[in-house]
C-alpha cells in the first residue's frame, strides 16, 4: 500500500508476563511476537515499517529483524503515545497515512483485514481510524465509550470508572491517522495521573473535541485478535495459533469434510483449489481461494494437502514455501486420524467398494440411535445436503481410503472391511501388495479393538493376521426385506450398519428402521432428474464389477423400461490393467445401449479416445463410443426418446450429462425417486 508507513510499538516491559525477556520477543509457535506482526505487515507491501524499541530489547530485535526494518529507542518507558511519537520522527517525506500497532497482539491479524481497515480510513477520509471488538471478559483493556451511538473517547481500565468497566467492546490496539494531523496532535496527549503514562487512546477525545472525523472497524472475526499480557494468555495464543490451517484441494470430497469439521472444531481454516466452487464447497459454506500460491501460507500453523499434491505435483510453490518455513505438512488423512479424531471412538469403514454408502449408513444409523456422532464421508449424504456432520459424543465416523495407503493414517477402535476388491492398479500394482496394505490397516486397530468382515474366504484368511487382541466378528444377515435405495447388493451395507448397532448394544429395531429409511449418497445411483419423459441417474462407478451390478440394479428395479448406460472410463491405468474384466462386464449388463466416453485420465497421461474405442470395439455391437462428455450429451439429446432412464456412471466429468442435456428443447425438472 502506497504512502503508507507502520510504526510498531515494541518497548514495552511487560510486567504481568513476570520474565527477564522481553514481552514481545516471546514466541508463538516458535516464532517471537514481533515478527508474527512484521510478517502481518510485510504481506501489505508498505512503504516503511519502523519498530520503537526499549534499550533492554534493541539489541536482540537487530539480530532477529530484516534490514528494510527502521530500528529506534524509547528511553524511558512512558507510554504508547510517547512511542508513537519517536516512532513518527522516523517517517519518511510523502507519507499521508500512518498505522500504529502493537507489536505483541498483533499476530493473528489477516493481512486483507489490515488492508480494510485502512481502505475504510482513506475512504471516508477520517482524521483516525482504530480498530475494535467484543470480547467476553475485557479485563486488563481498554474500553470503547459511546454516546448516543456515537465514538466519545477510548478510556483505559485503569481509568475507567465501574460503569465503564461492564462494556465489552474494547481497543485491539490498532489505530490509523493521517499522518499531518498526528504530528500535530501527538503533543496535546498529557500523562495520565494514574499511570503516569501517556496514552494513544486519548487522541480520541483529542480528534473528537476538535471535531475531527473518528471511526471504529469493528473486527468480526474475534480469532483475529488475541491479547498477550500474561503467561497464561501466551499459552492460549500457542494453543490458538497452532490451529491455523491451510488446506490445499479444499474443494475435494474428503478435505472438504475435514475442513469443515476441523472449523466446527475451533480451527481457523483457509484453503485453495484450482476449482474453489466446487459442490462440497458450496454446501459446506466453506471459502477457498482458486490455484495454489505460497502467499495462502501466510501466518499458518500447518499445511494440509490432498495426497494426490505430492505425485502431480511435487514443487508445487506452497509445498517448497512450508517445507521452506518448516510448516509442517499432512494429509488430511493424517490430519484426521492425529487430531480431529484424537480422543474419539473410530469407526473406520474400508473395502473397494460400498465404503462411502456404508460410512453415511453407520453415520445415519447412529445418529438416529441418539448417539451424535461425528462424521466424514467420501461423497454428500443427501439427507445432510454435505459430506460431513459434527457430533457432541465420543464417536467419530469416517471413510477409510485404500488408496495411497491413505487409511493408514486411522486407528479405529471399529474396523469395517466389506472386501478387498483389487482397485487402484497404478499404485496396487498387485493383490498381493493390497493384501498387504489391508493387513496393516488391521494392525493399526487399537488395542481391544473390534474387525468387522464380510462373510468372504479371502477376508476370513486376510482377518488372521489380526493381533490376539483384536476381536474378529462376521457381518450378519439381518433379514432386511427391503431398502429405500436401489440395489439388492446394498444390502451388504445394510447389515454391517446393523452388525455395528449389535457390537454397541444399540436397539436393533430402531436400527433397522434407520437403515431401512436411508435415502442414499450423491452419485450412488442418485435420480438427477427428467429430460422429456426419460429420467437421469447418476452414479461413481468404476469398476468392472460394480458398475454391472449397479447397472443392473437398476434394470432389475424399472423391469422393462429401455436404459442407456453412459460409461466414462476412468483412469487407463484401470482400464488397461481390467481390460478383460470391462469387456466381459460390459456383455453382462441389462442394459439397453452403452455409450462409452472418451477416457478421464486424472493423474494420468495416454491417449483419451484409442483406449476407449478399442473397449467400444471389444464390447461390440451394444456399444458405441461418443467422445467427450458434451458430445456424448448431443448424442443422446437427438435419440432422446428411444430412453426411459439414462445412468451416468464414472469417477470424472459424467455427472454433467445431466446439466448438458437441460440445454435441449425438452423440459427438465428435479424430481423425487418413485418405483415403476
Amino acid at each position: 500500500m502506497k504512502k503508507v508507513a507502520a510504526i510498531v510499538l515494541a518497548a514495552g516491559v511487560g510486567k504481568r508476563m513476570k520474565s527477564k525477556t522481553s514481552k514481545i520477543l516471546h514466541k508463538i509457535a516458535g516464532k517471537p511476537m514481533i515478527l508474527r506482526t512484521i510478517d502481518n505487515l510485510q504481506a501489505l507491501d508498505l512503504n516503511q515499517i519502523i519498530v520503537v524499541a526499549s534499550p533492554q530489547n534493541i539489541n536482540q530485535l537487530k539480530k532477529i529483524l530484516s534490514d528494510n526494518i527502521t530500528l529506534t529507542v524509547q528511553r524511558e518507558p512512558e507510554g504508547t503515545a510517547d512511542a508513537a511519537q519517536i516512532g513518527l520522527e522516523k517517517v519518511k517525506e510523502g507519507i499521508n497515512t500512518v498505522l500504529v500497532v502493537n507489536g505483541d497482539d498483533s499476530a493473528f491479524y489477516k493481512p486483507e483485514t489490515i488492508k480494510r481497515v485502512i481502505k475504510q480510513h482513506i475512504d471516508t477520509n477520517s482524521t483516525q481510524t482504530f480498530l475494535s471488538v467484543k470480547v467476553r471478559n475485557p479485563i486488563g483493556l481498554g474500553r470503547v465509550i459511546e454516546d448516543g451511538g456515537r465514538i466519545s473517547a477510548i478510556v483505559e481500565e485503569k481509568e475507567a470508572t465501574a460503569e465503564q468497566k461492564k462494556i465489552k467492546i474494547i481497543n485491539t490496539g490498532l489505530y490509523v491517522f493521517k499522518k499531518d494531523w498526528l504530528q500535530e496532535n501527538l503533543h496535546k496527549v498529557k500523562k495520565s495521573p494514574v499511570g503516569g503514562e501517556k496514552y494513544l487512546v486519548d487522541l480520541v477525545e483529542v480528534a473528537i473535541n476538535s471535531s475531527q472525523k473518528v471511526s471504529s472497524f469493528t473486527l468480526k472475526d474475534q480469532n483475529q485478535w488475541h491479547g498477550v499480557n500474561t503467561v497464561d494468555e501466551l499459552k492460549l495464543a500457542n494453543e490458538k495459533f497452532n490451529k491455523k490451517i491451510h488446506i490445499m484441494g479444499i474443494g475435494g470430497a474428503g478435505a472438504s469434510a475435514a475442513a469443515g469439521i476441523a472449523k466446527a472444531y475451533g480451527y481457523d481454516v483457509s484453503g485453495c483449489d484450482l476449482n474453489p466452487h466446487s459442490s462440497y464447497t458450496k454446501n459446506s459454506k466453506l471459502t477457498a481461494k482458486k490455484g495454489h500460491d505460497e502467499s495462502h501460507l501466510h501466518n499458518v500453523a500447518m499445511l494440509i494437502v490432498s495426497p494426490a499434491i505430492f505425485k502431480n505435483d511435487p514443487r508445487s510453490q506452497e509445498l517448497l514455501e512450508a517445507k521452506k518455513q518448516n510448516i509442517p505438512i499432512l494429509t488430511w488423512q493424517e490430519f484426521q486420524g492425529k487430531f480431529l479424531q484424537k480422543g474419539k471412538f473410530v469407526i473406520s469403514i474400508a473395502g473397494g467398494y460400498g465404503k462411502s454408502t456404508t460410512t453415511a449408513m453407520v453415520s445415519q444409523m447412529l445418529t438416529d440411535s441418539g448417539l451424535d456422532p461425528t462424521c466424514e464421508v467420501g461423497a454428500t449424504v443427501l439427507d445432510w445436503g454435505k459430506n460431513y456432520k459434527v457430533g457432541r459424543s465420543k464417536y467419530y465416523v469416517n471413510e477409510a481410503d485404500e488408496y495411497a495407503d491413505n487409511f493408514l493414517s486411522y486407528k479405529p477402535d471399529i474396523a469395517v472391511i466389506l472386501n478387498i476388491a483389487w482397485d487402484h492398479p497404478d499404485y496396487f500394482k498387485n493383490r498381493e501388495l493390497l493384501e498387504k496394505s489391508y493387513q496393516k490397516f488391521i494392525n493399526n486397530i487399537k488395542k481391544d479393538g473390534i474387525l468387522i468382515i464380510s462373510d468372504e474366504k479371502n477376508l476370513t484368511d486376510l482377518a488372521k493376521s489380526s493381533r490376539k487382541d483384536v476381536k474378529v466378528v462376521k457381518v450378519e444377515d439381518f433379514k432386511i426385506q427391503k431398502l429405500s435405495i436401489i440395489g439388492e447388493f446394498r444390502k451388504i451395507n445394510a447389515h454391517a450398519t446393523l452388525t455395528v448397532a449389535k457390537l454397541l448394544k444399540l436397539d436393533i429395531d430402531r436400527a433397522k428402521k434407520s437403515v431401512q429409511n436411508f435415502k442414499g449418497v450423491a452419485r450412488r445411483l442418485e435420480l438427477k432428474g427428467k429430460v422429456g419423459s426419460a429420467e437421469v441417474f447418476d452414479d461413481y462407478a468404476v469398476q468392472p464389477y460394480t458398475m454391472v451390478t449397479t447397472a443392473n440394479a437398476l434394470k432389475e428395479r424399472f423391469g422393462n423400461k429401455r436404459i442407456a448406460l453412459v460409461f466414462e472410463p476412468h483412469t487407463f491405468s484401470r482400464i488397461n490393467v481390467f481390460f478383460d474384466d470391462f469387456v466381459s462386464s460390459f456383455k453382462k449388463t441389462n442394459v439397453d445401449s452403452i455409450l462409452i466416453t472418451d477416457v478421464f485420465a486424472a493423474r494420468e497421461k495416454g491417449n483419451r479416445q484409442e483406449l476407449s474405442m478399442k473397449l467400444v470395439k471389444s464390447v461390440g455391437i451394444k456399444a458405441v463410443y461418443t467422445g467427450s462428455i458434451e458430445t456424448s450429451a448431443e448424442y443422446l439429446k437427438k435419440r432422446i426418446k428411444d430412453f426411459d432412464i439414462i445412468l451416468s456412471m464414472g469417477a470424472g466429468d459424467v455427472y454433467k450429462i445431466y446439466d448438458y442435456l437441460k440445454n435441449s428443447r425438452y423440459t427438465v425438472r428435479p424430481i423425487k425417486r418413485t418405483d415403476p
